[in-house]
């Protein structure tokens, strides 16, 4: 979405006829935990690469297959700068070491790849305030079932 020619970023899962399995559920909903915990590590002064290094550090071996994406098709991020263009400066990564600063705007996106099903996981946009971050593209943790 587009607004005066700022975009934000946002991905939800929808379920096309029938829930997912059990598994699949629980994976989507530890994604939601981990977008909900980097929502509370965003907020000035603190290092984009100390924050992808925390949340990584802190996830089982097990976990990581397929974080992010499918096999070798990976992103080596958890987040990533929106504004005048949907993927900006600074990015949740290693090697990006400048502060955050309050007005700031990130799309914080944790996702796994499961084979059979695709993609799950959540994808919003937070802007940065004086005191953290608040998501400006809703709560919903997706997991919509379409009939």
């Amino acid at each position: 979405m587009a607004v005066e020619g700022y975009h934000t970023d946002k991905t939800m899962v929808y379920m096309f006829g029938r829930p997912l399995p059990d598994d699949c559920v629980a994976i989507h909903r530890r994604r939601v935990e981990i977008q909900h915990h980097l929502g509370t590590l965003i907020r000035p002064g603190a290092i984009p690469s100390e924050i992808y290094s925390s949340v990584m550090d802190g996830l089982a071996p097990e976990f990581l297959q397929n974080f992010m994406g499918v096999g070798d098709r990976r992103a080596n991020f958890l987040g990533h700068g929106v504004g005048l263009q949907i993927n900006e400066m600074p990015v949740l990564a290693e090697g990006f070491d400048e502060p955050l600063v309050a007005g700031m705007v990130l799309a914080l996106e944790p996702k796994k790849g499961i084979p059979g099903v695709g993609m799950v996981g959540i994808e919003d946009t937070f802007v940065i305030g004086p005191e953290g971050a608040r998501s400006i593209t809703g709560t919903s943790p997706g997991l919509i079932l379409v009939k």
